[in-house]
Order: C-alpha cells, then sequence, then structure tokens
C-alpha cells in the first residue's frame, strides 16, 4: 500500500511539473538587458538611450510592476509574448522598467531610477507603454490593460508606425 501510495505521488509530481513546464516565463538577464520569451529588454533607460541614438531607432518603454500587478501580466500573455509583436518590435530599442512592491526582484538603485522615470514622463497606470524617439521624447503613449482586449494596443503600434515611418 505505502508502495502505490509513493508511486502515485511520483506521478502526480510529474505530471505538475510537465505541466508547469509550458507555462514557464523564461527570463535571463544579462549586463542590464533581460530577455523574455525571445525578446531583449533593457533594463538601464540610459543605456538604451545611448543605444537608440547610435541606432537611430526609436524605443518602447514598459513600465511594470511585475510582482502585484494583474493587467501587466495580462499584457505580457496577450500583446508581448505573441508573434506578432516579436516580429514588430524588432523595429524598436526594448526598455523594460519593473517597479515591484518585494525588494529582491530588481536592486534598490534601480527601483529609485526606474520611480524617477515614472514620474518624469507623468505615468499614473500601469502598465504604460511609451514610444519615444531616438532621443528619448515622447511621441506616443497607452495606459492600462483591461479585459483581455490587446486591439488598442495594436492601435498604439499602428499609430506608431506612422509617427515613426515604419
Amino acid at each position: 500500500m505505502k508502495y502505490f501510495v509513493f508511486l502515485l505521488f511520483l506521478v502526480a509530481t510529474f505530471g505538475l511539473i510537465a505541466q508547469d513546464e509550458n507555462n514557464t516565463r523564461y527570463e535571463v538577464e544579462i549586463e542590464n538587458q533581460i530577455t523574455v520569451d525571445s525578446l531583449d529588454w533593457y533594463t538601464d533607460f540610459d543605456k538604451a538611450l545611448k543605444h537608440a541614438g547610435k541606432s537611430r531607432k526609436p524605443m518602447l518603454v514598459y513600465f511594470s510592476g511585475s510582482d502585484w500587478c494583474t493587467p501587466c501580466k495580462n499584457l505580457e500573455q496577450k500583446f508581448f509574448n505573441t508573434p506578432r509583436f516579436i516580429n514588430e518590435s524588432q523595429n524598436y530599442i526594448l526598455v523594460y522598467l519593473d517597479i515591484p512592491f518585494r525588494d529582491d526582484i530588481v536592486s534598490p538603485q534601480e527601483k529609485k531610477a526606474n520611480k524617477k522615470l515614472f514620474e518624469k514622463y507623468n505615468n499614473s497606470r500601469y502598465p504604460t507603454l511609451l514610444a519615444l524617439d531616438h532621443k528619448g521624447k515622447e511621441k506616443n503613449r497607452i495606459e492600462n490593460f483591461s479585459g483581455g482586449d490587446a486591439r488598442y494596443h495594436w492601435n498604439f503600434m499602428a499609430e506608431n508606425e506612422k509617427i515613426f515611418r515604419f
């Protein structure tokens, strides 16, 4: 009987592990950049701005609260983690600025810098997505994400195509 219960426990455990692998976000952070599901995001605004200036590419700046913002998590699933966004994002320098509640997700310096940028660009809601030119000047923005409907974000991307003339 003990053997049967142990075997049942093992099967259930491996089943949960296998199920979880399909839902895992793969994140790798290297020198102020983070790769999430094949997208390379800068986590240092100044370095991203320098790269944007050299490449003359516009920037997409994403303000998130990774550990508390449910709309942020939904936006990542319904918008950022789509083949369409992955394709369209090649025209931009991507910047991910996280402002979590927990202190173990980003460094205190990074959190402080991200809050300062959040205030600089007069943000009031999470998630916020800004389109900046290669000099850091705001050209377009979209705030919030509700109902799981990404069409407003796709409209934002279409507006950016006109603004930046892709």
